[in-house]
């Protein structure tokens, strides 16, 4: 009797026991990263709010940074409900989360990794939008064009995670109960080949992992030595930047900043899927299965960190989204006049260039022009930059009287 009874409780043991986890977990996991997750929701939805109320917004490049947002509203909310609740289920051995956990955890984790994959190709596609506009091979795109591109990036995202819905499945953990009453497993179709190496790796790892982040850091090199080359040109010549330029190049430094984040939070994930396809047995072993474990553990928590980090580098970089942020906030409190903080074209300041008779100026024309626009110009550059300017001035000019003769 005796001898049954310790089979029992071996078995039991082996099978049916809540493994609690180690503390470092805890921490990393169940505190950190659902402060940042909560952080990073409550950021986002703040964006998203200041992006979609905007018209203007809804049909320039800050449409990707709308749809960005609203990705990581759900990212944010989807990591507390995978990660946390994964923990704490076993640290308190609580029967509500583990059944919380174990009936969204299928959806929800295809839907993740779907949103995580869109939100990569997102920032592809809006960087390589930014390289074309910079380099001057293309104008920006339009809407409808975006629109496309958006819809083809969720096409590809969901090709290429939306199976893991059906690959995973959910079975009953023979005669346990509880938190431990159910175990996850991987269909075994799913890991047959071709599937697993020409699907699995070479479409699904490559689409969501590899792709993404060498293009964007491709498109961000190019970037930052175009920058260079366009602020080394100003400065030789001594021209003056217009205000217009200026918008261009903070949102094309917003955009690397970024990218940027993006590309360091991600860079252990691509070196652990590499890992995984090279040789996944050594990740196995029990000297590296600690480092598989907490590596996983730090992707998932960086996805969130890189998330966290938009709006303060949207704040940071550009200046129409932090003057609506402002607006945004100070019309919340009560003792602050909303007509007077409305935003509005005359906020924007721009750079022309005038004739004076004697050669271009640049000034800035603001709400109360003088009666004589050259009272308040500035005069910008050297003797040999308005003879630049006034040759192309006048070469322009003969070409736009060349056309209404025609017309006439």
């Amino acid at each position: 009797m005796s001898a049954e009874t310790s089979e029992v409780d071996d078995w039991w043991e082996d099978h049916c026991s809540i493994i609690p986890p180690e503390t470092l977990r805890i921490v990393l996991v169940g505190v950190i990263g659902t402060l940042l997750a909560t952080t990073s929701l409550i950021f986002n939805v703040f964006l998203f709010v200041i992006l979609v109320k905007s018209r203007q917004h809804r049909r320039t490049h800050l449409l990707y940074l709308l749809l960005l947002a609203l990705i990581d509203v759900f990212l944010s909310g989807s990591y507390i409900v995978l990660f946390p609740v994964n923990i704490y289920m076993d640290y308190f051995e609580s029967e509500i989360l583990a059944a919380i956990w174990w009936n969204s955890v299928r959806p929800m984790l295809a839907l993740c990794h779907i949103a995580i994959t869109a939100s990569a190709l997102l920032l592809t596609a809006a960087t390589f939008e930014r390289f074309l506009t910079i380099s001057k091979i293309q104008s920006q795109f339009s809407t409808f064009k975006r629109l496309i591109l958006a819809a083809l990036v969720l096409l590809f995202a969901a090709l290429a995670k939306a199976p893991l819905f059906f690959e995973m499945q959910i079975l009953p953990n023979e005669n346990c109960t509880g938190v431990t009453g159910f175990v996850p497993s991987m269909h075994e179709w799913s890991l047959t080949e071709p599937y697993n190496t020409y699907y699995k790796f070479w479409f699904r790892s490559v689409v969501s992992t590899f792709l993404p982040f060498f293009l964007s850091l491709n498109f961000n090199i190019r970037i930052v030595h175009r920058l260079r080359q366009q602020h080394t040109g100003a400065r030789l010549f001594r021209f003056a930047t217009s205000d217009h330029r200026k918008n261009i190049r903070s949102a094309t430094t917003m955009l690397v900043c970024v990218t940027c984040t993006y590309l360091a939070c991600n860079l252990l994930n691509v070196i652990v899927t590499a890992w995984e396809f090279i040789d996944v047995a050594s990740l196995m072993t029990p000297e590296i299965r600690p480092f598989y474990t907490y590596s996983s553990d730090f992707v998932s928590l960086l996805t969130i960190v890189a998330s966290a980090a938009r709006l303060p580098i949207y704040y940071a970089c550009n200046g129409r989204i932090r003057r609506e942020v402002n607006v945004f906030l100070l019309g919340m409190c009560p003792c602050f006049n909303r007509k007077s903080l409305k935003l509005s074209r005359e906020n924007l300041a721009t750079m022309r260039y005038f004739n004076t008779g004697n050669g271009f100026i640049v000034y800035s024309p603001t709400k109360d022009l003088p009666t004589s626009p050259t009272d308040s110009a500035k005069c910008v550059g050297t003797g040999f930059d308005k003879i630049v300017l006034s040759v192309a001035m006048a070469s322009w000019q003969s070409e736009r009287r060349a056309q209404m003769i025609e017309q006439c």
